[in-house]
């Protein structure tokens, strides 16, 4: 939906300072906070992302990429797609496990199946 009305508030810079902490701590934009406050009377919270969930997300992210080309593979009855298939899956459990545990570090050889990085985590 765009967004082309201004509502303007008064307030004094205590008042925003307050607010804008309030956004973030709810891991909002201040826009977004404003005006879900001013509909709802309430925000739900979205804590940021830590480093290790967004690793996680790279990691399906770029597997998910690979589920096109496997449907290809079946169309021409190709029969690489059910060891692909076994590799991604096992791909995706080792994201998973990064969710849950901090401390968890996903092994090189997943990097080196999806043709990564270590570092690449553009999320």
């Amino acid at each position: 939906m765009n967004k082309t009305e201004f509502i303007k508030v008064r307030c004094t810079l205590e008042e925003k300072q307050r607010i804008k902490l309030k956004a973030e701590s709810a891991g909002r934009k201040f826009s977004d906070y404003c005006r879900e406050i001013l509909l709802n009377g309430e925000v739900a919270a979205v804590p940021k992302m830590t480093a290790n969930e967004r690793g996680a997300i790279a990691i399906l992210q770029h597997t998910g990429r690979f589920y096109g080309q496997i449907s290809n593979l079946i169309k021409v009855k190709d029969e690489r797609w059910v060891h692909i298939t076994k590799n991604l899956s096992l791909c995706a459990k080792e994201a998973f496990k990064r969710f849950y545990d901090p401390h968890f570090r996903v092994d090189d050889e997943i990097y080196k199946v999806l043709n990564m990085t270590r570092d690449d985590r553009k999320v």
